[in-house]
């Protein structure tokens, strides 16, 4: 028996959270409130939905499951926080992720409804409702994925950026934060969320610049964008999908340190250790697929996702075609793997990668101007982290 933890709008009667309408007038029920953490928005309208339960708390505001007041359509419904809404660079992130997502009608990028304002001026987004688990969580629950899982999930992404790519649109904050994996009978249903970095590369508008917003989440960072680059491209997001898959695959970030100047210097000086030295089984032609999409030097990366994709799926020994796998159930996955032969790796990957030796022009020396933006990017971060201390401090 579940707790009661939500109640009748109209007459009051309690039930578990898998009630979401009274069963004695059919009226809907809302989400308790905490004593503790009273919320305003619960049983309050937002547009033509009403507020029912908590979701999630992000860093940019909170998550509710709401209905629509006559068609009961379930819905989720993200709101700035207050504190957050006073930030205009904030505030055009979040109008920003509205209106790519918006234009962008493809399966792999989340559905969004309408954008608005709350009585009190908070703005809004309605969005649909997605069933599971982001894909940070899935990794912090298994710890690494199987080969089958990663190709799946990494050709469902090179679909939905690819057709992002083509609009002009760069999502320049890829992490496993922003996949979400929907629940389905086949696998995982790839959901790609916040494009509120995106760059429209022949906008004029106002631009995003604080940092975390315009230059991504450090570990997945670019090396362009890590020294403070301006030409920033889709070679970006092929970076920080390679990283994300190499995660997966290992259960370890590429580039991992203890604050984000470490992180950011690995990013632009090292190379991470071949995934098939971390994890038995992963074949070595996948270290190099992935060490090239991890090249310090954009040109030497795959032109898009898509190629990415196609490239890993080469390199486990089946045909490179990401469109075919995104639709292809885990298992079928898995059963190909299972019959078919990896190629051999390329030269220097079974030698110099393998001996824990970088291939000669991985890491190239940086240049002056290159560290001079590296050190600004640094000296943002380091702002930044003093002013989240002062404001820890005062609260």
């Amino acid at each position: 028996m579940l707790a009661a933890v939500r109640s009748c709008l109209r007459c009051g009667t309690e039930y578990g959270d898998d009630a979401p309408f009274c069963g004695h007038d059919g009226e809907l029920t809302v989400q308790a409130q905490d004593p503790n953490d009273t919320d305003r928005r619960l049983g309050a309208k937002l547009g033509d939905y009403v507020v029912v339960a908590r979701v999630a708390d992000g860093a940019m505001g909170r998550v509710y499951e709401a209905r629509h007041e006559t068609t009961r359509e379930r819905v989720a419904i993200k709101v700035l926080h207050d504190e957050v809404r006073r930030d205009q660079v904030a505030v055009e992130r979040f109008r920003r992720e509205y209106e790519a997502a918006e234009e962008l009608e493809h399966p792999g990028v989340i559905d969004v409804l309408d954008f608005g304002h709350a009585a009190d001026g908070a703005p809004y987004m309605t969005m649909e409702y997605l069933e599971g688990e982001e894909l940070s969580k899935a990794l912090e629950d298994v710890g690494t994925f199987p080969a089958a899982r990663v190709l799946r999930v990494v050709s469902q992404i090179a679909g939905a950026l690819d057709t992002a790519h083509s609009f002009g649109f760069i999502h320049r904050d890829l992490k496993p934060e922003n996949i979400f994996l929907v629940r389905d009978a086949e696998g995982d249903r790839v959901k790609v969320l916040d494009f509120g970095s995106v760059k429209l590369q022949m906008e004029v508008g106002p631009k995003l610049t604080a940092f975390g917003t315009t230059l991504g989440s450090p570990y997945y960072m670019s090396p362009e964008q890590a020294m403070g680059k301006q030409d920033v491209d889709q070679r970006t997001d092929v970076f920080a999908i390679a990283a994300i898959a190499y995660e997966m695959m290992t259960g370890h970030v590429a580039f991992e340190g203890g604050n984000v100047a470490e992180i950011l210097m690995k990013i632009v000086n090292h190379d991470p250790a071949p995934p098939s030295s971390l994890v038995q089984g992963v074949p070595a032609a996948v270290d190099d697929v992935l060490g090239e999409a991890l090249a310090k030097d954009k040109n030497r990366r795959p032109g898009t996702v898509g190629a990415l994709a196609d490239a890993l799926a080469g390199a486990l020994g089946l045909e490179p075609a990401h469109a075919r796998w995104a639709g292809t159930s885990q298992e079928a996955i898995a059963g190909a793997l299972a019959a078919a032969t990896p190629p051999a790796p390329a030269p220097y990957a079974g030698a110099e990668m393998a001996a824990g030796v970088a291939a000669p022009s991985m890491a190239p020396t940086l240049p002056t101007t290159s560290r001079r933006g590296l050190f600004i990017v640094l000296a943002i971060a380091a702002l930044g982290a003093l002013a989240g201390l002062a404001l820890a401090l005062s609260s």
